[in-house]
């Protein structure tokens, strides 16, 4: 019995880590979209001044 609780404790705490580093993941990955969009509107920005300069 000592043997499985063991294994049940081990199981448990390996899940909670898991979730710690689940939501840490997300956490990236939102900051990671975020910077994205910065990103991709600074583009569309600069492309926008580069046609500018293109016409004169």
């Amino acid at each position: 019995m000592k043997v499985a609780e063991n294994r049940a404790l081990k199981e448990e705490e390996k899940m909670e880590l898991q979730e710690i580093q689940l939501e840490e993941a997300k956490h990236i990955a939102e900051e990671a979209g975020r910077k994205y969009e910065e990103v991709a509107l600074r583009l569309v920005i600069i492309e926008g001044d580069l046609e500018v300069c293109h016409d004169y």
